[in-house]
């Protein structure tokens, strides 16, 4: 793994921003909770090191908040396909969408 894989948390739209924002209490995919937290998701220049890390150590009965652009439930949906696929995290992603 480069040194660049593991800084990756350095370069994230997130840094510095209060982790609530990630952990909305509604995580229906409307809510404007929801919603925020995609905004700052979106343009993140490391989103997809995000998710493929919060997909490899995420305990799946504990899923919550948004990570990787993310909810809860479209995370267990992209580790299905990633596990009965074994492609690689940015490959689950268009399959799921």
């Amino acid at each position: 793994m480069s040194t660049r894989n593991l800084l990756w948390h350095l370069d994230a739209a997130c840094v510095g921003m209060d982790p609530e924002v990630f952990y909305p209490l509604d995580l229906t995919p409307d809510s404007l909770g929801v919603a925020a937290a995609k905004r700052v998701c979106a343009d993140c220049p490391v989103r997809g090191e995000c998710l493929a890390d919060v997909l490899a150590a995420e305990d799946p009965s504990r899923r919550w908040g948004i990570s990787g652009g993310t909810t809860p439930a479209e995370r267990s949906a992209l580790f299905a396909v990633q596990r009965r696929t074994a492609i690689p995290v940015a490959a689950a992603l268009r399959e799921v969408a």
